[in-house]
């Protein structure tokens, strides 16, 4: 298993250029939405909402968010995954999360817990707590490039885009979210420039980047 996602990692790459008449293939793409909803967060706090968009005019539309360069991937993946973060999070939602935890664990309400995470959360500022909340959500995008990995599908994740416009193109300020990262999933083409055979994946030696304190 080791050496298997070892090959998996160094085989995966960001994808620049898919393939319009190959899609992903709709049983991965279900897994896949399915390990979102495992990912981790700090607190068990789960301060997101997560759109998949295979619409081809859907994604046409929403692709004038997009930097230039950027613009044509949202048409030629078959996938677009738009990661957002909640833009309040509260002692509501605290509470919902340990009243869910309670009923899945067949038991009370731990309300020394639940006063401890209220004040966690109630002591960040406003600015400070926004940007924990979009911190949750790379968490959860960080999985979903591994799994799309392990799933042998191919993906690209992009920042290149104007989440201001993505979020009045999609209403997400009256649902209480804001975009924060992007996931485009499909097949490569076979011209595809960024693709392994064409350029070799590109890392810093382990000696220069870990350092294990035995």
């Amino acid at each position: 298993m080791n050496d298997t996602l070892k090959t998996i990692l160094e085989n995966r790459y960001t994808t620049k250029v898919f393939d319009p008449d190959w899609p992903a293939d709709e049983q991965k793409i279900q897994t896949l939405i399915e390990t979102l909803r495992l990912a981790p967060s700090s607190i068990n706090s789960q301060p997101w909402h997560f759109f998949v968009i295979s619409n081809p005019d859907e994604r046409a539309r929403l692709a004038e968010s997009a930097w230039d360069n950027n613009k044509p991937k949202f048409c030629d993946a078959s996938h677009l995954f738009v990661f957002c973060a909640k833009t309040q999070f509260d002692e509501n939602d605290i509470h919902a999360i340990e009243e869910l935890t309670a009923g899945v664990r067949g038991m009370e309400i731990d309300e020394e817990r639940l006063s401890m995470l209220t004040s966690f959360v109630s002591g960040k500022p406003s600015e400070e707590r926004s940007q924990w909340l979009k911190q949750q959500v790379y968490l959860a995008f960080g999985q979903f490039l591994l799994s799309c990995a392990i799933l042998d599908l191919d993906a690209c994740p992009m920042e290149g885009f104007s989440p201001e416009m993505l979020d009045e193109l999609m209403g997400l300020k009256s649902r209480g979210l804001t975009s924060v990262v992007l996931g485009l999933v499909g097949n490569h083409a076979e011209g595809d420039f960024n693709h392994p055979s064409r350029a070799p994946k590109v890392r810093f030696p382990k000696e220069q980047v870990v350092t294990e304190i035995r």
